[in-house]
This record gives structure tokens, C-alpha cells and sequence, in this order.
């Protein structure tokens, strides 16, 4: 997926025209902004519960290849997921 394929709306927008995020959402992923900076992402339903499968098989995966006692910070793929949030910065990008 392209940043050109994602739809972009304010949380303002987003709120105003819901229904139509929510629909666009089923279709194309939808990144709502908040004070000009990424915030969130919608997407489908089906997209969303592949890309679980996905990350929870690689992790399974890479705890049979190295196992869990080579990197003792991985335990859980949930706080994974959660908190790899907290690692993007105010303008939306990665931190280094």
C-alpha cells in the first residue's frame, strides 16, 4: 500500500461524516488527523483480523527459530502491538 492510496480526514471531518469514513474505510485504509498530524487509522474488519493472524504467525514463528529466553522483552504480542503506538512521534513518523 501507497501513502497516495490513504484517505485522509480531520477528526472534525471524521465526526461530521461518519458514516461515509466508515464506508470509505471498507474499501480504502482512512488515517483520521488530529491537529493536522496523524492520529489514527481505520480499516476493514476482514484487513484488520489478517493482520493479526500475520503478527501473531511471526511471532510464533520467531519464538520457535530464537525462542523466547534469546529476547526476554518480548512476552506478550499484544503489549507488542500497544505499545509500538508509543514509538511514533508528534509528526506521525518512527522514532529512531
Amino acid at each position: 500500500m501507497k501513502i497516495s492510496d490513504l484517505e485522509f480526514y480531520s477528526l472534525a471531518e471524521a465526526k461530521k461524516n461518519f458514516a461515509k469514513v466508515v464506508k470509505k474505510s471498507e474499501t480504502n485504509d482512512v488515517v483520521i488527523t488530529r491537529n493536522g498530524k496523524p492520529s489514527v487509522v481505520m480499516v476493514n474488519y476482514s484487513k484488520y483480523v489478517k493482520l493479526m493472524d500475520f503478527i501473531s504467525n511471526v511471532y510464533e514463528l520467531y519464538l520457535i527459530d530464537v525462542g523466547e529466553k534469546e529476547f526476554p522483552l518480548i512476552k506478550d504480542i499484544k503489549k507488542i502491538i500497544f505499545e509500538s503506538s508509543e514509538e511514533v512521534s508528534e509528526d506521525g513518523t518512527g522514532t529512531s
